[in-house]
């Protein structure tokens, strides 16, 4: 990243941490991005209450001194898995939320741990998550914990953990199996290429511009791919209205007609990354059940969300999508 004198940047990422295995999944995909980015990273923990006394020194509080422990362990834990990585530990001390977006300001990049949806995750960990990702004024990354990452250190990819759980078992090969193995020549496998990733966009006009930029950009630096997705109602609120017609009763043709008008629309963005596949889709059913559905077996989710100074108001699609969506969501802000 250059600034506008041309000079090069280094671009910086915060991960908020509180010890639970939601913030360590947020620690390990932060740590991947910090790596693609070229990146420095910070590891925050925040709590509401926190001595003064130096966490190292003799009067530290021994509960103090166990979250120092902890944040250092989870640093040199990153530092393991990503050696060339510029890793700094912080620790503050007040309301969470409203440190973290403070924080944020900082930063190209804030990266919180998500619970799955449920009773627990509201009263616990998605309230401090959504407040801030709903009122940061740098994109915000939401990442789910998954069970296969539960007990794996760091330093061990999600994808080969995946590959793993994928894999047969190696007690079922039968006798004749294990015979054919022995009499028959080697052969090797073909080789495949591995599937790129990919990064699902809400798309609702003008205003998502900044999210496909930033899902563009990601698909840039991981090699993957974007599809733009638009859902869209056959019948919308105002045909409540007296005497109202739909306007291309063909629901093919009007999806084509939205496809077109928003490919013209993201023509500046696609240009400017070239290499990059970008899908157009206009999905009949309503945004929220568009993105949920698109983004099932996505890698990445990036939504736009308008900016917040209060609250935690994210919309009905943003937050449906960050409750629904198992791969990590980033919400990017625009005006």
């Amino acid at each position: 990243m250059t600034d506008v004198t041309g000079v090069t940047m280094t671009q910086k990422i915060v991960s908020g941490y509180d010890g639970s295995p939601q913030a360590r999944a947020a620690a390990r995909w932060a740590a991947a991005e910090a790596e693609r980015r070229g990146a420095e990273l910070t590891l925050l923990r925040v709590w509401p209450w926190l001595g003064t006394a130096d966490p190292e020194g003799p009067d530290a509080d021994p509960v103090q001194q166990a979250e120092h422990e902890d944040l250092e362990a989870l640093a040199a834990d990153v530092l393991a898995a990503h050696p060339g990585l510029a890793v700094t530990t912080q620790a503050a001390a007040g309301d969470p939320a409203d440190l973290l977006v403070a924080a944020a300001a900082g930063y190209d990049l804030a990266v919180l741990g998500s619970r799955a949806p449920g009773p627990v995750a509201e009263l616990l960990g998605n309230s401090v998550a959504l407040a801030v990702a709903a009122r940061a004024a740098c994109p915000v990354a939401l990442v789910r914990e998954h069970p296969a990452d539960r007990d794996a250190p760091l330093t061990a990819a999600p994808d080969t953990l995946l590959a793993a759980a994928a894999a047969p078992d190696a007690t079922m090969t039968t006798a004749a199996t294990a015979a054919t193995a022995v009499d028959a020549p080697p052969v090797a496998a073909p080789a495949t290429a591995p599937e790129r990733p990919e990064i699902v966009v809400g798309l609702a006009g003008e205003s998502s511009l900044p999210a496909v930029e930033f899902a563009l950009a990601e698909a840039a630096r991981s090699g993957g791919r974007v599809r733009a997705v638009h859902g869209w109602e056959m019948v919308p609120l105002l045909a409540a209205a007296p005497g109202w017609l739909p306007p291309d009763p063909d629901a093919d043709h009007h999806g084509e007609r939205l496809e077109a008008d928003l490919d013209q629309l993201l023509a500046p963005v696609r240009a400017a990354h070239p290499d990059v596949e970008l899908q157009v889709e206009a999905r009949l059913g309503g945004a929220t059940g568009a993105l949920v559905s698109a983004a099932e077996h996505a890698d990445l989710l990036v939504l736009g969300r308008h900016p917040h100074l209060f609250g935690s108001r994210l919309g009905t699609v943003v937050h449906a999508a960050v409750q629904h969506s198992t791969a990590p969501v980033v919400l990017v802000p625009h005006d």
